[in-house]
């Protein structure tokens, strides 16, 4: 089956993301481009595939009626930092408590918003590791950022869009997500040089170059 249902809704699961993109990946590896490129290139299809996956779908395709009438267009934000804030504070509340000895009941709350900001902020950070390896103009950190913002706004965006599309709010879209979707990007391409210099870097490396050595080559 190609469909699935939750919740009343007829839903186009996210697995068929990787599946289309394989004709992407058949192209870069037939390409037959250096080891280096060809590695950042295939990062580069697998993370916009599992960010697709993740962030567009599942789709619904039926059973949005109920959800118009009952959330409709909801529970967006467009104000910087008030869900970072949020959730920090829901965090600190928590950690508060247990310091004044208060049994909590469950740590929920706080994973709950943990995790979400942990995912936002690791959703692009294989983005500052391939970008300037596959685009050198995005070696200057001013257009890497310009591309990150762009790139975490551009997830909002469409989420809002699909939204708009399906009557209701499926996806919420808030402008912090953004804001630590690019802060994510930014770190890495700030601290991807750093571990890439560094010796175990440079050990990676080798061991990636003995078991998958450049056409022509012998591996050691």
């Amino acid at each position: 089956m190609l469909t699935f249902h939750d919740g009343g809704l007829t839903l186009i699961p996210g697995f068929l993301v990787p599946i289309a993109a394989l004709p992407l990946v058949y192209w870069v590896i037939r390409r037959k481009a250096d080891r280096r490129w060809t590695l950042f290139a295939l990062l580069a299809v697998v993370h916009v595939t599992l960010v697709i996956a993740l962030t567009i779908f599942p789709i619904p395709i039926a059973g949005q009626d109920f959800y118009r009438q009952w959330r409709g267009l909801s529970e967006d934000n467009i104000v910087p930092f008030a869900t970072i804030w949020s959730q920090l504070a829901t965090i600190w509340s928590q950690i508060g408590e247990i310091n004044r000895g208060v049994v909590l009941s469950s740590w929920e709350p706080a994973f709950g918003a943990l995790r979400q900001l942990s995912g936002n902020m690791l959703l692009l950070v294989p983005l500052g590791i391939y970008a300037p390896e596959l685009w050198p103009a995005l070696r200057d950190w001013r257009k890497f950022l310009l591309v990150a913002i762009a790139f975490g706004v551009g997830i909002e965006l469409t989420q809002y869009a699909g939204s708009l599309l399906e009557g209701f709010t499926y996806r919420v879209t808030d402008v912090d997500d953004a804001i630590m979707n690019a802060s994510g990007a930014v770190i890495a391409f700030l601290l991807w040089p750093i571990v890439r210099d560094s010796p175990l870097g440079a050990l990676i490396a080798a061991e990636v170059e003995a078991r998958y050595p450049e056409p022509g080559g012998k591996p050691t």
